[in-house]
């Protein structure tokens, strides 16, 4: 999964978008009153007002990585969020989920974008899934032991993030989740125990 490849179609996509709104931007100009009401303004506003509209316009062109981990560029706050209607069968095949176990027995479900809150939810989503993805491949493969070593990484951290909130952590695991909400059918894909997060400190 390489949200950044840029393709073809992108790169047409976004050409027609520009245009489209280029288009509807003018439009308005010409056929409203909408120039008359901005004279006023005067040309120092007018030249800040259309210096933002074409940066926004630009990054709605360029928001195809706004999910990448770590991302190669950012547009905050310009980019656009990606609200989809329809959900097509390949979209959410699985997603992820982080369970701790307690020193007491208890399961703590982690959500793992408010304990790296710094990220941010799209991008630290997206390499979830990526690294889920890689979990795939077959063991021993580079994508597979990368995803091993990198989510390994995340376990420990996360250790680390509970720990400082007093909880005692016994395991870490690593789930794919399919099902739906009000029924999840997890798998277990990695486990890592007390001495392997707490070996790298």
């Amino acid at each position: 999964m390489e949200s950044s490849a840029v393709t073809a179609e992108l790169v047409v996509r976004a050409a027609l978008e520009l245009v489209f709104v280029l288009g509807a931007f003018l439009a308005i100009l010409h056929f409203s009153r909408l120039r008359q009401r901005l004279f006023p303004l005067g040309a120092a506003a007018l030249t800040v007002l259309f210096v933002f509209l074409a940066a926004w316009g630009g990054a709605q062109m360029l928001d195809r990585w706004q999910y990448d981990y770590p991302q190669k560029l950012s547009a905050v706050p310009l980019t656009r969020f990606a609200m989809y209607q329809v959900q097509i069968p390949e979209s959410v095949e699985s997603t992820y989920g982080w369970e701790a176990t307690l020193a007491d027995g208890s399961v703590e479900q982690v959500n793992i974008a408010a304990e790296f809150e710094a990220i941010g939810l799209p991008p630290l989503s997206t390499r979830m899934r990526v690294l889920l993805g890689w979990t795939a491949e077959p063991a021993g493969s580079d994508d597979q032991v990368a995803a091993s070593e990198e989510l390994r990484l995340y376990a420990v951290g996360l250790e680390r993030a509970l720990s400082a909130r007093g909880l005692d952590v016994a395991r870490m695991d690593f789930l794919r989740v399919t099902g739906t909400p009000l029924e999840p059918v997890t798998e277990l894909i990695f486990s890592w125990d007390a001495d392997d997060l707490r070996s790298t400190r």
